[in-house]
């Protein structure tokens, strides 16, 4: 489940009401008490501007009712008011504007939310409801004209220390101004990769925050296009639809925060059939390897991959204006919720399911009273066109995936141009 136990992150959240009344004027808006907070559970989705941002944020609650939202900026924490959820516990509105972070205080149940770009001509998406007081996000460059930057937030009532460790094709390569990072409580904190990082083909970026949890993205500029990507608690087993965007090289990257010596194994999805423990390397401490998919097998349709420790794994998807950066999903479920995907013509918008078992799965894609039923073979990736719901249903605020098996989901959305975005789904069932 993506959200997080408000009640249950110690201090950075038990002294919420304290630390806001501390800081607040008589007859300021309170945020809410540590009573109403205690038990419930809240998505963290980071937002961040890029040329021609118009985002909106989709979520999906297993609470009835109405779902509190916070907007958390410049160390204030403002009420956005509630999100009525339709009939299936959805909602879609515009996301605030600028660095800060949206919080949904969803209930207890599975809950998940996606960020997505609603203008016509740009692209980005990313998943929300990570923070953890380590984090990994993958798939960052500083060749040429490409722009990184590294966004810290602290949607937390502490401030925080960030200590930061940056891996590249050069091996451990943190420049000594990002190694610690102060974080004010409720504030965000950006910073430049590509200067003192300048002509890398691949980075990966280890964040470690004391006391309390943040959040965190990456920026891409480059292409032409902006690509978001969010940071990720390590986990051992990753799953990976690789998605056809047609002239475009994908690459898998895969880092750790361990410092000791591990073995990672890849397994791949082909057309031609599984190819289980295609790879298996020792990996070293400050390694990141980023392995072009060209280089393997052809026809890859999905990725597997499992490590003795916690790691990361994720996709880079690049060619002639276009630009996608994902991680890779952490874990399988039955039950996925897609973000609503912006209005205009000429988008392809697609859901990839991955089935990694060894028995076939009929899952349902749907959006309000309208579904469709697609089978995934075992040890397979299909996908299903989402713009065929869409023209279906109006107003959607987002789509399920429901299969009798487990599977892993992500969801693409590309333009007639070329120009992409990738993002993982968020397991609600």
């Amino acid at each position: 489940m993506r959200g997080v136990a408000v009640g249950m992150v110690g201090l950075v959240l038990g002294v919420l009401t304290w630390a806001i009344s501390a800081a607040s004027s008589p007859g300021a808006v309170q945020a809410p008490s540590e009573e109403t907070r205690a038990g419930s559970d809240h998505l963290v989705c980071p937002l961040a501007d890029f040329v021609r941002s118009e985002t909106e944020v989709s979520l999906k609650a297993a609470r009835p009712g109405p779902v509190p939202l916070w907007a958390v900026a410049e160390g204030a924490w403002s009420p956005l008011g509630g999100a009525e959820l339709d009939d299936r516990g959805m909602w879609t509105g515009a996301a605030p504007v600028g660095s800060s972070v949206f919080l949904a205080e969803t209930g207890a149940g599975p809950s998940g939310a996606g960020i997505a770009n609603a203008a016509p001509e740009a692209l980005s998406a990313w998943t929300c409801g990570e923070s953890s007081d380590r984090l990994a996000a993958l798939g960052g460059a500083t060749l040429s004209d490409d722009r990184l930057d590294l966004i810290l937030y602290n949607p937390y009532v502490l401030d925080s220390v960030v200590r930061v460790v940056v891996t590249s094709e050069l091996g451990e390569d943190t420049p000594s101004s990002l190694r610690e990072i102060y974080v004010p409580a409720g504030k965000t904190v950006e910073m430049t990769l590509d200067e003192p990082l300048r002509l890398r083909r691949s980075l990966a970026v280890l964040a470690e925050s004391s006391p309390g949890r943040i959040a965190l993205l990456l920026r891409q500029t480059g292409k032409g296009e902006t690509a978001m990507t969010e940071g990720v608690t390590p986990h051992t087993d990753w799953w990976l639809p690789v998605p056809d965007l047609g002239q475009a090289e994908t690459y898998l990257t895969i880092a750790s925060p361990s410092g000791s010596p591990f073995t990672y194994r890849v397994d791949l999805m082909t057309e031609s059939g599984p190819l289980p423990a295609f790879l298996e390397e020792d990996f070293l401490p400050g390694q990141l390897v980023s392995i072009p998919l060209s280089a393997l097998p052809g026809g890859v349709t999905g990725i597997g991959v499992v490590g003795t420790v916690p790691l990361a794994a994720g996709l880079r998807i690049e060619g002639e204006g276009l630009l996608a950066i994902s991680p890779g999903v952490r874990e399988t479920a039955k039950s996925w919720f897609l973000p609503a995907a912006g209005d205009g013509a000429g988008r392809d918008t697609r859901a990839w399911i991955m089935n990694p078992s060894g028995l076939e799965a009929r899952a349902s894609v749907s959006a309000g009273n309208y579904s469709f039923t697609i089978t995934v073979p075992p040890e397979s990736v299909r996908s299903f066109e989402l713009g065929k719901l869409r023209a279906s249903t109006e107003g959607i605020a987002g789509y399920l995936v429901e299969a009798q098996e487990e599977v892993a989901v992500l969801m693409t959305t590309q333009l007639q141009g070329g120009a992409a975005s990738i993002a993982v789904g968020a397991p609600v069932g």
